[in-house]
């Protein structure tokens, strides 16, 4: 009888048992197909689920990153920061353009592939054609860095994780297709604009500006190989949507938070911090283009750049090229150590690879245009943390005055419509108007005194000039020397646009030289970066840095005349 009540009683608890088992399986069922649509991991939504806003504006940010990555480079060749040096092999390394490399693939090309259909399967069409657009940009100018790069294998996943270059030219024209199709989204009526535009736009139309604006750029620089290249530009300036105002530029906005996000600008970031002192040079030849370089000052100066310091160094320990030998290959034109002829403009030659002295509170830095910086009223202090306009400035990426210089050089060139002295003249007044507005714009503190503003009479002064010495060229060789220095110094900012325009023209022609007598030659397209070359088993590295790029013409050796 024992046995038999223990038994009983032994069923029941399975019995029980098994029924609150049942119950829970039935109720996890009912609750799995109650929350079935919230099982995505919200920190990593699927591209179908993201937000297309905020897609974008990642896009954007990736966008304007790879835009600082390629500018630097550009910068330093082309004088307007220094490069070190001492050779043009060993003053670049592969290493140095990995982030370069990942940020477009993985930032931006990436990105815009995943982001487009879904943009469009939202109707969205806006924000598949600036995507597509910031992706075009981002093809050519890697050819323009590297010559050619994937593109037919690339970001397909584990389909290829090794994939092939394309020839740049293949790349370009892929490109160009993709602003064609970026035009015809930015035609079509759609789910309304972005939440938030990086770039300042609030219509569609700016941004279909933007993209005939890439396209002309783009057969700018192919007009040394496409014998159809000005009737294409010429299509474009005859439709009269590409970028010409102010209103129209295209340009990244940075903001003047210092942290949670730091979205200031990177040359405001590198050079006004809490310690005080600069830690980038300015290239000696630009100081001396901007600062000494003409018998009239430029308009633009104090707003380029600020001067840390009005005297000349003291000692060696500060400046060693104040008491060293000029180069012997340099000529008698060429700047050299230029503070010695103008107090407080301190930067670097090109090719120097000395030691750093303890000169960050001398350096002269950038100003309010177009980093955000400070304006230069004479006061000769170390720059530091939230002065100036607080990092707020832009990234000029095309501005009107480019479209001006750039129709210029191509009426000298090939022929394209124009008149080559009023297109000059349009392009200095637009670039000195826009700079002198800047701070106003900004808020800039200290603000510019009075007496420091250039004045009417001023700016024509230096207007006439250049008009004097274009008129005085007898050649359009010559006239296009007058041309392109001009652009060359109002392309203040965008070093790479200046890197393209070096290798298109090979001016401006008096270039300082490198320190070096034998710098080797110069960097026609960079070595492929480490991380693609050393993961990548059908990558090949180039055998050197002269390797040009497919729309360059000029001689192998450099730009002679």
């Amino acid at each position: 009888m024992y046995h038999s009540k223990f038994y009983k009683k032994t069923n029941m608890r399975i019995a029980y048992k098994f029924l609150f088992v049942l119950l829970v399986v039935m109720g996890v069922m009912g609750s799995c197909k109650k929350f079935e649509g919230l099982l995505e991991d919200p920190l990593q939504p699927t591209p179908e689920s993201a937000d297309v806003d905020l897609y974008l504006n990642s896009v954007q940010l990736s966008f304007q990153t790879f835009f600082n990555g390629v500018n630097n480079p550009g910068l330093d060749l082309t004088r307007m920061e220094a490069f070190f040096g001492p050779t043009y092999a060993s003053g670049v390394s592969p290493e140095g353009f990995s982030g370069i490399w990942s940020t477009a693939y993985t930032g931006v090309i990436k990105q815009a592939n995943a982001m487009i259909p879904v943009a469009k399967q939202q109707g969205r069409f806006v924000h598949a054609g600036i995507a597509g657009i910031l992706k075009a940009y981002t093809l050519m100018t890697l050819v323009d860095v590297f010559g050619d790069v994937p593109l037919s294998e690339a970001n397909i996943g584990v389909e290829n994780t090794n994939p092939k270059t394309d020839p740049g030219r293949d790349v370009y024209n892929a490109a160009l297709a993709l602003l064609d199709t970026a035009i015809a989204d930015l035609n079509r009526t759609g789910a309304g604009y972005p939440a938030v535009d990086l770039f300042g736009y609030t219509s569609a139309a700016s941004w279909r500006r933007v993209a005939k604006t890439l396209k002309y750029r783009a057969f700018l620089n192919t007009r040394l190989v496409d014998n159809t290249a000005k009737a294409k530009i010429e299509a474009l300036i005859t439709e009269g949507d590409i970028i010409t105002t102010d209103a129209q530029e295209f340009a990244f906005r940075f903001g003047s938070k210092q942290s949670t996000p730091n979205n200031r600008h990177p040359k405001y970031n590198a050079n006004y911090v809490a310690s005080g002192g600069a830690g980038d040079y300015i290239g000696t030849y630009f100081l001396y283009a901007v600062a000494a370089e003409k018998p009239v000052r430029d308009p633009r100066l104090r707003y380029y750049l600020y001067r840390q310091t009005l005297t000349t160094p003291g000692n060696i320990q500060q400046q060693p090229c104040a008491f060293g030998a000029r180069p012997a290959h340099y000529s008698a034109d060429d700047p050299f150590c230029f503070f010695i002829t103008a107090p407080g403009y301190w930067g670097r030659d090109h090719g120097d690879a000395s030691g750093i002295p303890p000169d960050g509170d001398k350096r002269t830095t950038w100003g309010a245009y177009p980093a955000g910086g400070r304006f230069d009223n004479s006061e000769g202090q170390p720059t530091s943390l939230n002065t100036g306009g607080q990092g707020a400035g832009i990234w000029p990426m095309w501005m009107s005055w480019f479209t001006d210089f750039t129709r210029a050089e191509l009426a000298l060139t090939i022929g394209v419509t124009g008149n080559p002295k009023t297109l000059l003249e349009s392009g200095v007044r637009k670039s000195i108007a826009r700079v002198l507005r800047f701070p106003t714009e900004l808020g800039v503190s200290p603000a510019p005194a009075t007496a420091n503003v250039p004045t009417t009479v001023q700016i024509d002064a230096y207007v006439n000039y250049v008009l004097q010495q274009y008129d005085a060229a007898t050649t359009n060789d010559q006239k296009l020397d007058i041309v392109l220095k001009e652009y060359y110094i109002a392309l203040w900012g965008n070093g790479f646009e200046a890197y393209n325009m070096y290798r298109r023209t090979c001016r401006p022609r008096n270039f300082q030289p490198a320190i070096s007598a034998n710098p080797g030659g110069f960097i026609r397209s960079f070595l492929y970066p480490s991380n693609y070359v050393n993961l990548n088993s059908n990558a090949q590295q180039k055998p050197d840095v002269t390797q040009k790029v497919f729309w360059d013409t000029n001689p192998a050796t450099g730009c002679t005349f």
